[in-house]
């Protein structure tokens, strides 16, 4: 009987530890992503104006890539600004665990592969006006 119940309070320990997922965790790695190209934006801007500027001194094949590029920038900055818009939004509802934790694990997942994909759009970005404007 004692190996029983010491087996059951061993069972019960390892299935209350949850598989280890921490919500606030998994949203500071989401926010970690958000900080880094947030302080980016200005220059996202900055530099879409000045790609703009190049344009409206370019032959048309050329102005209409610098176009196309002050797009991109644009799209990227559209991009952050919709993310924290849908976050603030929907995450109350999955960070206060209304939905459950499965859910929740999937929300969460599915918000780092939006930031991930917003810090790419707007590194790739500044990365090609960089360029073009040398």
């Amino acid at each position: 009987m004692k190996k029983l119940s010491f087996l059951f309070i061993v069972l019960l320990t390892i299935s209350s530890c949850g598989g280890g997922f921490d919500a606030n965790e998994e949203k500071n790695k989401i926010f970690d992503v958000h900080d880094e190209v947030m302080p980016k934006m200005g220059e996202v801007m900055n530099l879409r104006k000045k790609v703009l500027e190049k344009a409206s001194t370019m032959e048309e094949a050329q102005a209409n890539e610098l176009r196309d590029l002050a797009k991109e920038l644009n799209d990227a900055s559209n991009l952050m600004m919709t993310w924290m818009r849908d976050w603030s939004k929907n995450s109350g509802q999955y960070m206060e665990m209304q939905n459950g934790t499965d859910a929740q694990k999937t929300y969460l997942a599915g918000e780092m592969e939006k930031v991930q994909e917003v810090k790419k759009a707007i590194n790739e970005s500044l990365e090609k006006a960089r360029a073009a404007l040398k």
